[in-house]
């Protein structure tokens, strides 16, 4: 590419205010130039009926290997790049996040079993279970992320998986550290996850539970890299999103008298709630970075094959070209349309979310036990942004509970 890029995702008006920061940018175009957070050139794609478009075409691409250009980085030599330990590759490749194509589908199939919505319904009463002892601990003021998201999110993924409970801590502490993203923190913490996920791989094949893991390991095609990089991704996926989910989806609640009489009068309007929330206030903004396997027309945009492909989830759910007043919460119309309004709150395409029908029924349990529980809950102060280009989190929500 040979001029510069229109716009830098890293610049701190888009990170300190990133929704009006992409909208600015969707208004110019769907499709332009960018600086992308990994330092490197490529397109950011903003426009919904777009980013629906890069998500689910599979000639856009998790791994960039054998491509022209950019795409000739692997994403091995990129991990080295970073300082990764070559040790360490094995398990990042393998990752969902990493993988296209059949080898994608092969590992999301193992696992898709035990996410679909009739059993997930089975966990309904253990999550309602989980949020009433988590409430019953809370009164006066608190900090809703730290007290009430993450330790549910943290039960319901590591039950779920086959995590024991003494070494919840850890996790906790692993994901921190990845969210924050000090290079000199994150080799070593990606050994320590690594070496533990093994060990409980052997304990679990020793000793099967009734857990998703040990559903795992007795599958013949997977190696126990395959489990080792099937228990990150879970539990990472189903703590930190889920916990940043939850506390965006109250707070927006709390400032929202409107929406929150509504839900008090229509409680069957849950659902809904829980699908508008992630649509305007989401927990991820930008979808993992992809590459061009051949040259593409997107938006009117020639891309060529090899480029780098940034969507982002953030802006294409505030499209007003989709949706009406798209920064302003309607569960009405949500539940109206039934969640066929092309919302990317949970993704699109072959990486559409593994954990959706899971996620949507903690949230609904959580936040509709929340409001009822406590129906005048109101946020203290002004509750600040962790400044990350991928992510939507704050740094704490402290609220007053009544």
């Amino acid at each position: 590419m040979s001029s510069e890029p229109v716009v830098d995702v890293r610049d701190p008006a888009v990170l300190d205010d990133p929704m009006r920061g992409y909208d600015r940018i969707l208004a110019a175009s769907p499709v332009c130039r960018a600086r992308l957070p990994n330092g490197g050139e490529g397109w950011l794609v903003t426009g919904s009926a777009e980013v629906r478009a890069v998500l689910a075409d599979p000639a856009v691409r998790n791994d960039p290997a054998g491509l022209p250009g950019q795409g000739a980085q692997t994403q091995e030599e990129a991990f080295l790049a970073l300082g990764t330990p070559r040790e360490h590759l094995p398990y990042l490749r393998a990752s969902l996040l990493s993988l296209d194509g059949a080898e994608h589908t092969r590992l999301r199939r193992s696992i898709s079993h035990a996410f679909g919505a009739t059993r997930v319904a089975t966990l309904r009463p253990r999550v309602q279970q989980i949020v009433d002892e988590l409430l019953d601990g809370l009164d006066g003021t608190a900090d809703l992320l730290d007290e009430y998201a993450y330790p549910l999110a943290m039960a319901v993924v590591c039950e779920l998986v086959g995590v024991p409970e003494a070494d919840w801590a850890d996790w906790y502490r692993w994901g921190k550290v990845l969210v924050d993203g000090d290079p000199a923190r994150i080799t070593p913490t990606l050994g320590e996850m690594f070496a533990y996920c093994h060990a409980l791989v052997d304990r679990r094949r020793a000793d099967p539970r009734d857990d998703l893991l040990s559903e795992v390991v007795a599958q013949d095609d997977l190696t126990d890299v395959d489990a080792v990089a099937l228990v990150v991704f879970l539990v990472l996926a189903g703590h930190e999103t889920m916990a940043n989910m939850l506390a965006n989806a109250a707070l927006a609640l709390m400032r929202d008298p409107a929406q929150r009489e509504l839900l008090r009068r229509e409680p069957e309007l849950w659902p809904a709630a829980v699908r508008e929330l992630v649509r305007t206030d989401g927990p991820v903004q930008l979808a993992r970075l992809r590459y061009a396997a051949t040259d593409l027309e997107v938006g009117g945009v020639r891309i060529k094959a090899g480029d780098a492909v940034q969507a982002v989830l953030g802006a294409a759910n505030r499209d007003p070209r989709q949706f009406a007043h798209p920064d302003r919460a309607d569960i009405r119309r949500q539940a109206e349309h039934g969640g066929r309004e092309g919302s990317v709150g949970f993704g699109w395409g072959p990486h559409f979310c593994l954990g959706v029908a899971l996620a949507k029924l903690e949230a609904e349990v959580a936040l509709r036990s929340l409001f009822e529980r406590f129906p005048e809950v109101e946020p203290v102060g002004e509750a600040a942004w962790v400044p990350l280009p991928r992510a939507r989190h704050r740094v704490a929500l402290a609220v007053r509970l009544r």
